[in-house]
């Protein structure tokens, strides 16, 4: 893990750590079984989060997000981050355009509905 990836991550924890929202009693206990069964799921839940914020905050306009900085080679930590974000990223890009095709294709006056 790079210092900036572990500033990210200490300052998404905090984040956490500090919320005083109400949670769901019922999740939680799913949860904190899931981790009790393999640890590395607590890993993998935090990792594809912070990987799904950062696709977020690249949809949103340029000017709003300041450049990151340059990071060393990316750990292990960081190639996951950036693996879900692209498919993240990917997988909103392609929901638009296919939405886009199949709004133009229902709303197409010529369909023959065999009447």
């Amino acid at each position: 893990m790079t210092g900036q990836e572990r500033d990210e991550l200490m300052r998404f924890l905090r984040e956490l750590s500090t919320s005083r929202e109400p949670v769901d009693a019922g999740a939680t206990n799913l949860i904190a079984q899931a981790v009790a069964q393999n640890p590395s799921v607590g890993y993998r839940l935090v990792q594809q989060i912070m990987a799904l914020r950062m696709a977020l905050g690249a949809q949103a306009p340029a000017s709003a997000i300041p450049a990151p900085a340059q990071a060393d080679s990316p750990s292990i930590w960081g190639s996951g981050l950036l693996k879900t974000a692209l498919a993240a990223g990917l997988g909103a890009a392609a929901g638009t355009v296919l939405a886009d095709q199949a709004s133009s294709w229902l709303s197409t006056d010529d369909v023959d509905l065999g009447d």
